[in-house]
């Protein structure tokens, strides 16, 4: 059985089903979520909750890691948290994010000849808003066909879920000279018909004075949607052979369900 395959079925066993949101888009999977008592309010720019996870302590060690978080409890089954709309994991714009990797494998033909085909279609080297929809469109067939793969075989295949798109996008953005990294998280929708989470990835490039979230996977908000809150657990570390290990490490310190949403008293 090919290893993605293995590795698909292991993410499934550790976080649960996967499935289409409301908008057809493809997540890693379905995460229960639950507002605070009479949180019937909108999010707010900064927002409080309940993360339920299987090893607490290893969870908010990595959430420590987290810019724009702050974890305010823990104990035996969860881990309590406040949060901004849009936090990023802490670190430097390291060369290591502007590297060729096993998995961000930009020199590879099929990568190079994206990164040829969007300078020509602008005839401009292009900006980051412009290769997070370029990666949007390019991958077609947003669908659980593929299982994480490197980031020459979505150029080549023009398919794949949230992996497959913030994989794509780092090699693109790392191709034209940005510092940029894969993110798992949770995603946390607002949407006309209720509040959703899902396991998802989406890609972090350097600005030149910050990072910033940069998610292909979708570039606009459907008009239902009103509130996108991203949850980032931690960056794939291990870009290489073995990255599939480093993947399930970090799925496994994911939440199993989301209570207590609101905004802060």
């Amino acid at each position: 059985m090919k290893r993605s395959r293995i590795l698909l079925i292991l993410l499934a066993t550790v976080v649960g089903p996967i499935a289409l949101a409301d908008d057809g888009l493809p997540y890693l999977a379905t995460v229960t979520i639950e507002r605070g008592p009479g949180a019937q309010d909108l999010l707010g720019e900064r927002i409080v909750s309940t993360l339920h996870v299987d090893a607490p302590a290893k969870a908010a060690a990595a959430l420590e890691d987290i810019d724009g978080l702050d974890v305010i409890g823990v104990d035996d089954t969860s881990v309590h948290i406040a949060f901004v709309d849009r936090p990023t994991v802490a670190g430097a714009a390291d060369t290591r994010f502007l590297e060729n990797s096993w998995v961000v494998d930009f020199e590879e033909q099929a990568v190079r000849s994206l990164a040829a085909d969007i300078r020509t279609e602008l005839e401009a080297v292009p900006t980051i808003d412009e290769l997070e929809r370029y990666v949007h469109d390019h991958i077609v067939d947003k669908s659980y066909s593929r299982a994480f793969d490197l980031a020459s075989q979505v150029a080549a295949s023009s398919s794949g879920d949230c992996t497959e798109h913030a994989v794509l996008l780092a090699a693109m953005a790392r191709a034209h000279g940005h510092h940029a990294r894969v993110v798992i998280g949770n995603l946390i929708l607002e949407s006309d018909s209720g509040l959703y989470a899902f396991g998802h990835a989406w890609t972090e490039i350097h600005d030149g004075q910050r990072w910033t979230i940069r998610d292909a996977t979708l570039p606009e908000s459907g008009t239902n949607v009103q509130q996108l809150r991203y949850l980032p657990m931690a960056i794939l570390n291990d870009e290489g052979p073995g990255y599939f290990m480093s993947l399930l490490n970090t799925m496994m310190s994911m939440p199993v369900r989301i209570s207590g949403v609101g905004n802060p008293p």
